[in-house]
């Protein structure tokens, strides 16, 4: 009776090593599962913001006439967002002659095109190869929000001008005029454009029509873009061509869009750094803002491209 109860426990007991057997086998599956899958994941986030910085940058040096070596560029700033400051980088393509697209891959430490995994082995799999890509283009901008909602008269916009004082529109304190398409005469200055919704920022496209916010006063919604920290700050504003219309019911046609550094300005109740920049100074009966045109490439997902070159550009990532 005990060899047949001994018998019936050996049994027992190489039935319940069978078991877990195979349920480590399916422990090592999970593991592999959410420890190994997760690895890649972490991979493939750095490898995707090596790929974004690499494109934008690219984009940049080349919005400004200079792309420098792209696959030098591509390399470094895929580096320098992976942990271990290794990636591969296959040669930047540029699928139009205003794009550039960059893939970047798994490379470790010590040179070898894969990762290697913990526990997926178990399973047959030793190591998995991680990819991102992305594409980044730049151009001259079209629509956008302008943080300022103001238009300059093409006058007044002169990329080698300086710093200069460009009061609002009809002030007389800008003397220079052009002639619109229509034949209208445009004195210089800018203009408070409406359209605003409760806050500062318009959305303003090129060959559209925008109207017209009348008086020296700046739209409500403004004094807390006009701060001192906006000193030294370069933004993109639109440029008119044409004006229809005159007080409230005047509007004002969008040509293109320049960028424009900001140094001070003075308007009813809010004026910062308006009296200290020799030749352009704005005080007593002065109500404008002071600065220069520059040429300037922005980074700016806000924005679509396609417009008329006036030294400004906006790069974008689109994949």
């Amino acid at each position: 009776m005990r060899r047949m109860t001994f018998q019936r426990m050996s049994n027992e007991r190489g039935g319940v090593s069978v078991i877990v057997a195979v349920a480590l086998v399916a422990l090592l599956g999970f593991a592999a599962i959410v420890i190994d899958v997760g690895a890649l994941y972490a991979e493939r986030a750095e490898l995707q913001s090596g790929s974004d910085a690499a494109a934008l940058a690219i984009a940049q040096d080349c919005a400004v006439g200079a792309c420098g070596v792209p696959s030098a560029t591509a390399q470094t700033f895929a580096n320098s967002n992976a942990k271990d400051n290794a990636a591969n980088v296959d040669m930047p393509t540029f699928p139009t002659p205003t794009s550039v697209r960059v893939r970047a891959t798994t490379r470790d430490s010590g040179g070898a095109g894969s990762l290697a995994l913990m526990f997926a082995p178990v399973l047959g799999i030793n190591e998995e190869t991680v990819s991102a890509t992305s594409t980044a283009t730049w151009g001259s901008p079209a629509g956008g929000p302008a943080v300022l909602p103001l238009a300059f008269a093409p006058c007044v916009f002169d990329l080698d001008g300086g710093i200069q004082v460009i009061e609002t529109h009809g002030s007389g304190a800008s003397p220079c005029t052009s002639t619109s398409p229509s034949g209208a005469t445009l004195p210089g200055g800018f203009s408070w454009l409406g359209g605003s919704t409760g806050s500062c920022e318009v959305q303003v496209d090129i060959n559209t029509t925008v109207p017209s916010s009348t008086g020296a006063s700046m739209p409500s919604g403004c004094s807390s873009v006009l701060v001192p920290s906006l000193v030294g700050e370069t933004i993109l504003l639109p440029l008119y061509d044409d004006k229809s219309g005159t007080g409230a019911g005047a509007s004002y046609h969008i040509y293109g869009w320049a960028a424009f550094t900001i140094h001070g300005w003075r308007f009813p109740s809010n004026a910062v750094n308006n009296t200290t920049i020799a030749g352009a100074t704005c005080t007593g009966s002065c109500n404008g803002i002071i600065g220069e045109f520059i040429t300037f490439s922005a980074l700016d997902e806000g924005f679509t491209t396609g417009g008329p070159d006036l030294g400004a550009t906006v790069v974008s990532l689109t994949e």
